[in-house]
């Protein structure tokens, strides 16, 4: 192989930040890597000279076995141990398999510790201590001016009457509830305008899962009846007329709220026995109230999806029990990204020794992998993401491909855009309103109304800028005045094709706005061959159940580490036992297939000659249709196993 070494070093000056390569330096050997795969040379030799780069001397045979399982070695490399030459084979003569490739042991996780610590007095830390307070301060939260109080709130003695005392769970939560109880669900607020404790989800599903570990702490019924009869009737007097004019908690989710404790409590009952034990503590999923409650260690021993947390005695033992909450039974089980096809391809195509390769990277951050590591994931990429893969199911070519739309509908129709955006500018507040619920209907934005008046005052500046732009409307143009609006704020792609859009269908009668059908049904074929492709296709079937293993929660339900609650129904170690017939995940796993038909296309539990039991259901759709720059994966519930769920939790009572 001929190579002009005094192009490819120039090359790698003009790419490098310094100007200077610093072969040390693990940001400019990627940058050397892509040079020299432009340059034609092939992955073998590409991944030979970065290894020879790096000088191979160890100070014991220990190091140089920490650096083999982390780096692609070979038994013929030379390397310095100590102050003897030798090679890589011949000190590790047992670690290299028949192939010639080193045996790479992926690191284990460090084993979970469930057991708690039986003295730790977690009552008098909720109700007294640094737990009881929460740092968003009453005078932090009265001055917050996107809080909008409900026309009829409830007073915060009327709460506190409905709870037990000294609080099974930490006493901040009691305000933290009341001013959720209070304020309308309007504005951009978020749940750390309530508290300073973390949360995910939405802000209405974060504070169901306060009204639900709330409800559960509250262990005399004609008391928790009164909680929540309480909080059914202050949030239907707060529910009424315009959604943009509604209270952030609904009825609907007291009421799964309700059913969540019915269910939990039915399930120690099968569990324990009726009687036989005593609601203790609970906490969110905090660190510091987690471990308040015994815990040892919180990031090493969390449950895979665990919301709340539950101590209970049984027989004069203290024990956890960890819960993860769904509103109901048609909760998302997986709700990830079509960008994960890449993952989904390369272990459905990967060797056994590739795959345990890869599997042990999965998770890790670019940081914190070595150069050969990142080598191996770019080999895996070339290797098995190639031309066979169709365009339409290929992110990065869908993504290219509706920047391209909409660059082109900007740039032709940049006159007409620019009349439409005078026209808006002139218009009265009625008519831009009614402007606005075209644009939040094009784009999806719900709801409707309340999107629109949320919204229409940063539009409105956003087209006035937007008319002062010189030059042909583009991408480019659309960025810069978001840039101008928003100086610290980063600016994504998905931020600019959204602002493009709404340029775009700013009259719905326009050629622009026609332009806009044609982006959005580019991207719902691209979800439609993405769904295509992992039904019809035998490796990426068999990918998808390779890749969705660690995220998907049947792993931790059937170990007992955690149980899921979806409103009413128990999805526990023993109720999946009764409905599989196996006692392990590992089984379990063995006969995990994806089914198209009958529709919908589902990920089912099937054994040859038994009843295949449809899991959860499969479905793709965009994330911000014609403008987001990922596509949905989703997991939901498949309603014939939620009958089943139903079927056992009732024998079981």
């Amino acid at each position: 192989m001929k190579n002009n070494w005094n192009k490819i070093l120039n090359e790698l000056s003009y790419r490098v930040s310094t100007g200077i390569p610093d072969l040390s330096n693990e940001q400019h050997l990627m940058k050397l890597w892509d040079i020299l795969k432009e340059h034609k040379w092939n992955i073998d030799s590409r991944v030979e000279l970065l290894k020879n780069l790096n000088e191979l001397e160890f100070k014991n045979k220990a190091e140089l076995q920490k650096y083999a399982s982390k780096h692609k070695i070979k038994p013929d490399t030379k390397v310095t141990v100590g102050d003897k030459e030798t090679t890589a084979g011949e000190e590790l003569p047992d670690n290299f398999n028949k192939d010639g490739e080193y045996i790479i042991e992926p690191e284990k996780a460090p084993k979970k510790n469930k057991d708690l610590d039986q003295d730790i007095q977690t009552e008098d830390e909720f109700n007294e201590g640094d737990l009881s307070e929460d740092g968003v301060s009453d005078e932090d939260f009265e001055k917050n001016e996107k809080i909008v109080s409900v026309d009829e709130p409830m007073s915060l003695e009327e709460l506190e009457s409905t709870l037990p005392k000294p609080l099974p769970f930490p006493k901040k939560y009691v305000k933290v509830l009341h001013r959720l109880l209070n304020t309308k669900n309007k504005g951009k607020i978020t749940i750390s305008d309530f508290t300073d404790a973390a949360g995910g989800g939405t802000l209405e599903s974060t504070a169901g899962e306060i009204v639900s570990m709330i409800g559960m702490s509250i262990d005399d019924e004609e008391q928790a009846n009164k909680f929540f009869d309480t909080l059914e009737e202050h949030t239907k007097k707060n529910n009424k007329g315009k959604k943009n004019n509604r209270g952030i908690i609904d009825p609907s989710w007291v009421e799964s709220a309700r059913k969540v404790r019915q269910g939990i409590r039915d399930r120690y009952d099968r569990a324990f026995g009726k009687g036989n034990w005593k609601l203790k503590n609970s906490s969110w999923d905090i660190k510091e109230e987690v471990e308040a409650l015994g815990v040892e260690d919180y990031k090493r021993d969390k449950g895979f999806s665990t919301d709340v947390y539950f101590t209970l005695e049984v027989d004069g033992v203290t024990i956890l029990d960890e819960v993860s909450l769904k509103k109901d039974r048609e909760a998302n089980l997986l709700n990830s990204t079509s960008g994960r096809m890449l993952d989904i391809i390369i272990r459905g195509n990967a060797t056994a020794e590739d795959y345990e390769r890869y599997d042990s990277l999965y998770g890790k951050l670019k940081s914190e992998m070595s150069t050969d590591d990142k080598a191996f994931l770019k080999r895996m990429e070339e290797e098995h993401y190639t031309e066979e893969i169709p365009d339409n199911v290929k992110v990065s070519k869908v993504k290219k491909k509706q920047e391209k739309m909409h660059s082109d509908s900007l740039s032709s129709n940049n006159d007409a855009i620019r009349k439409d955006i005078d026209n808006f500018l002139s218009m009265s507040r009625e008519e831009q309103l009614k402007s606005m619920m075209n644009i939040a209907k094009q784009l999806n934005q719900t709801p409707y109304d309340t999107w629109s008046e949320e919204n229409l005052e940063d539009y409105k500046k956003l087209f006035e800028e937007m008319k002062n732009t010189e030059g042909t409307l583009s991408l480019d143009n659309v960025k810069s005045v978001l840039k101008k609006l928003a100086p610290k704020k980063s600016i994504g792609m998905r931020d600019i094709q959204k602002a493009s859009a709404s340029l775009l269908v700013l009259n719905p009668e326009s050629e622009s706005s026609k332009d806009f059908d044609k982006i959005v049904e580019n991207s719902h074929n691209h979800a439609k061959a993405t769904a295509d492709y992992l039904l019809s296709n035998e490796t990426a079937r068999e990918g998808l159940l390779k890749s969705i293993r660690e995220d998907f929660p049947l792993q931790a339900l059937m170990s007992g580490e955690e149980s899921m609650h979806l409103a009413d129904l128990s999805a526990d170690k023993d109720t999946l036992k009764n409905i599989f017939g196996v006692d392990s995940f590992e089984e379990l796993e063995q006969n995990l297939k994806v089914r198209e038909t009958p529709p919908p296309a589902s990920i089912v539990f099937s054994v040859k000659g038994k009843e295949e039991i449809p899991i959860s259901t499969i479905n793709t759709r965009p994330d911000g249709i014609g403008y987001g720059q990922s596509w949905k994966l989703e997991m939901k519930v498949h309603k014939d196993f939620a009958d089943k769920l139903e079927e056992q939790n009732k024998k079981g009572k």
